[in-house]
C-alpha cells in the first residue's frame, strides 16, 4: 500500500447475493493515521463513495488478538450519524468473516460507536446478529399531511390510519428518529414515492437529529415489508428503522421475546433480509433489540488522502 492511501472494501449488506442488500464502503484506518484523519477529510471521504453510508475502522493488523472495542465512524453523504444497522452489521461481517480471513479467527466483536459499544456474534450461514444501542423513545404521533398529497396513487383506505390519521414517531436512540407510516396492503407499498422534503418534526427536542419516513405493511406470513425514505432518497435496508418499528411493535404485544423478519428494497431491485429480535420485560419496557443479517464482498480497493 503506497503512502497517503488507505484501503477500502464495498460490501452488499443484508443479503448473501452480490449487487443486492444495501451497499457500504468500509475504509481500513491504521493507528499510524488515525490521529489525523479529520472530520472533514472522512466527509470528503464518504461523499466520494456516494452511498447511503461509509465506515471508518480504526483498527490495526492485531485486532483478532484483543478483545478491545473497536471504535469505528458512521458517516452519511452530509453529516457523521451515532448509529445505523447496515454499517454495523457489515462492520462486524467484514472483521469476523471478511476478506484476508483464513480460517475462524473468533466468535464475536465489538464496535465502538457514538452510540455506545455494540457486540456482534456469529451466526450460522454467514450471517452476524448484534445487540442494537437502545435508548428508545415514542414521541407525540406527526400528520405526514404533505407527504400524503403527493402520493396521487393511493386513497384514503390504503392508510392504516387514514389520510388525516397522525402516525407513531419513534427513536432508536437520540438522533435517529423515524416515522412510521402502516399501510393496509403490499400493492399501496409499492405505489409509494419519494417526495423532495424532508420529514422535519419540531417538537424532538433533545432526540433531534436524522428523521425518516419507514413504511411497513405486515403480510399474512407475518413478514413484515418496508420502505424507508430520507426526502427524495429511498434507501434498500435500515437497520436503525427496522430496530425501531421491531421495538415499537413489541411494545405493543407485551412481555415476551418477539421476532420479526423484515424484508425491504425490493422496489429498487436491491431486496434485503434483515432479521429484528426484541425483548420485551414484565414491566412492557424494552430490554433488548438484536439485529441479524448477512453481507457479501463486491470491490475493494484503495484510496488516496
Amino acid at each position: 500500500m503506497a503512502y497517503g492511501q488507505l484501503e477500502f472494501h464495498i460490501l452488499d449488506v443484508f443479503t448473501t447475493t452480490k449487487y443486492m442488500g444495501n451497499p457500504l464502503a468500509i475504509v481500513q484506518v491504521p493507528a499510524s493515521v488515525s490521529a489525523s484523519l479529520t472530520q472533514e477529510k472522512k466527509q470528503l471521504i464518504a461523499r466520494e463513495f456516494n452511498l447511503s453510508e461509509t465506515v471508518f475502522i480504526h483498527a490495526n493488523s492485531s485486532y483478532a488478538a484483543s478483545d478491545a472495542p473497536l471504535k469505528i465512524d458512521i458517516f452519511t453523504t452530509e453529516e457523521e450519524i451515532p448509529f445505523a444497522g447496515h454499517p454495523t452489521v457489515g462492520s462486524s461481517w467484514f472483521l469476523l468473516l471478511g476478506p484476508g480471513k483464513t480460517g475462524q479467527i473468533r466468535q464475536g466483536v465489538t464496535l465502538k460507536t457514538k452510540a455506545g459499544n455494540i457486540s456482534a456474534v456469529l451466526q450460522g450461514g454467514g450471517r452476524v446478529r448484534l445487540q442494537v444501542p437502545v435508548d428508545f423513545g415514542e414521541h407525540a404521533p406527526f400528520h405526514l399531511s404533505l407527504f400524503k398529497s403527493a402520493q396521487s396513487r393511493l386513497h384514503e383506505a390504503d392508510y392504516a390510519n387514514g389520510l388525516d390519521g397522525a402516525e407513531p414517531v419513534v427513536s432508536i436512540v437520540k438522533g435517529m428518529t423515524f416515522v412510521l407510516l402502516k399501510l393496509n396492503s403490499e400493492d399501496a407499498l409499492k405505489k409509494l414515492r419519494a417526495t423532495a422534503e424532508r420529514v422535519e418534526v419540531p417538537w424532538l427536542g433533545e432526540w433531534q437529529g436524522l428523521v425518516a419516513l419507514y413504511a411497513f405493511y405486515e403480510r399474512d406470513d407475518r413478514v413484515l415489508r418496508t420502505r424507508m425514505f430520507l426526502g427524495a432518497l429511498e434507501d434498500p435496508a435500515t437497520g436503525s428503522a427496522a430496530s425501531a418499528l421491531g421495538g415499537y411493535l413489541g411494545k405493543r404485544k407485551g412481555p415476551g421475546k418477539w421476532r420479526f423478519e423484515i424484508v425491504q428494497g425490493v422496489e429498487m431491485g436491491r431486496r434485503s433480509d434483515i432479521e429484528v429480535q426484541v425483548d420485551i420485560g414484565s414491566d412492557g419496557e424494552i430490554e433488548r433489540i438484536e439485529l441479524g443479517g448477512g453481507a457479501v464482498k463486491v470491490i475493494e480497493g484503495s484510496i488516496s488522502l
